[in-house]
């Protein structure tokens, strides 16, 4: 029997807000909420365990959910959930139209970064509004990078506005989460050409070669990348012919993996 569920107050309600609202209960539960067809779908895809599936009955039925689901595989009769009214109104976003609200479970082991020969990484440091988190996941993904690295995370990949801004992507690009020095490690021992977005003594990223094992590090709007990256990479810079010097940091991660894709395409 489907479980439906009626009042904003009811616990499960609660327990989907606190699941929004908090990367620590996020973390204690093991679970984190997606909202939203397409990014439920590349969820599926990505091999990700649902526990819970909620659609509003008023909204769109179970059949019609599978088959925009397009997952090719049958509905769990124990993942289903029905959340009408208020309730529906307090766990997600956009009330109207088809949408649908799954509970995923977190993966149990961090992915390892092993960089492959020739890869190309984008490397975000201390990145901590999840617009911009989920933009550069979104550039990473239509690039095909081979994988965003998270340094020193102060917002965690499982964010719903994360996800949201994410158009999904979050699920179709590899995710590595590490400490700044634990990425170094790996960039050294690996022989990764690393490019860092420091202003002095910056090369434009046009003149750079970047069809090798190439890694490319960004860090946030307010602060750009931390002293502990200093001389430890190649500095580039993205040239500018305006008025204004300054680009948004996931303008920024687009071009220079935009040109590092052209840059291959055209070896």
């Amino acid at each position: 029997m489907i479980k439906s569920i009626t009042s904003a107050q009811n616990q499960w309600v609660k327990d989907v807000l606190a699941l929004q609202e908090k990367a620590k209960n996020r973390r204690i539960a093991g679970q984190f909420t997606v909202e939203g067809i397409n990014e439920i779908r590349l969820a599926m895809k990505s091999g990700l365990v649902v526990k819970q599936l909620a659609i509003n009955p008023d909204k769109m039925s179970w059949k019609e959910l599978k088959t925009l689901l397009n997952v090719g595989q049958e509905l769990d009769p124990t993942w289903m959930i029905e959340v009408l009214g208020s309730a529906w109104s307090k766990v997600v976003v956009r009330e109207s139209g088809q949408n649908a609200l799954a509970i995923f479970e977190m993966p149990s082991e961090p992915m390892e970064w092993k960089p492959k020969p020739g890869g190309l990484y984008l490397l975000v440091e201390s990145v901590e509004k999840p617009g911009n988190l989920g933009a550069l996941l979104r550039s990473a993904d239509a690039t095909a990078a081979d994988g965003v690295v998270i340094c020193d995370e102060r917002i965690d990949a499982y964010h719903p506005q994360v996800i949201r801004n994410s158009v999904g992507t979050v699920f179709t690009v590899p995710l590595f989460v590490m400490s700044v020095q634990k990425a170094w490690d790996i960039i050294e021992s690996n022989k990764v050409q690393l490019f860092t977005t420091f202003m002095e003594n910056s090369k434009s990223v046009w003149d750079m070669d970047l069809t090798q094992t190439t890694a490319m590090l960004v860090g946030t709007e307010s602060e750009g990348v931390s002293d502990f990256w200093r001389d430890k990479g190649v500095n580039i810079n993205i040239p500018m012919f305006g008025m204004v010097d300054s680009l948004n940091v996931s303008v920024a991660a687009s071009l220079m993996l935009y040109e590092a894709k052209r840059q291959r395409a055209k070896k």
